[in-house]
Formats: structure tokens, C-alpha cells, sequence
């Protein structure tokens, strides 16, 4: 799951972010290219923003993983 959420990552266009989207379907998390993400383990992912916020994202808990447009779900 590590490699497929870089490559998503390495390959956003302008506009587009990574959609991390739990069953309820809100709310869901963003990623941006510019963002930084680690992997502590296998279930586990951190988000850094630039802004200095950190999620932190159990990934059992997330049935999709999708790239979507700014603006497409608004």
C-alpha cells in the first residue's frame, strides 16, 4: 500500500489531490503533492502539511484510496 499512495503522490496534477476516504465518507483526508508522508508501519500512515498540521491515519479504517479534483465532491 506504501508504493501505490507515493506513486499516487508523485503523480498528482495541479488540482488533483489523494483522497483518503473512511466508510462514513466524511470527513475524508487530503493529500497534496507537497505534502510528506511516512509510514511507521504497514497500517499506519503520517501526513505532514506544510501548514505544521499532522494526521495520522489508521488504514484499516480506509476503504478508498482515490485521486480526485479540488472542487469535484464540494
Amino acid at each position: 500500500m506504501e508504493n501505490t499512495i507515493l506513486e499516487m503522490q508523485r503523480n498528482l496534477d495541479e488540482g488533483h489531490f489523494i483522497a483518503f476516504v473512511s466508510a462514513n465518507e466524511n470527513p475524508y483526508c487530503a493529500v497534496v503533492k507537497s505534502d510528506e508522508l511516512n509510514f511507521p508501519d504497514n497500517k499506519t500512515v503520517v501526513i505532514r502539511k506544510n501548514n505544521g498540521k499532522t494526521t495520522i491515519i489508521n488504514l484499516n479504517f480506509i476503504i478508498e484510496v482515490s485521486i480526485r479534483r479540488f472542487g469535484q465532491y464540494a
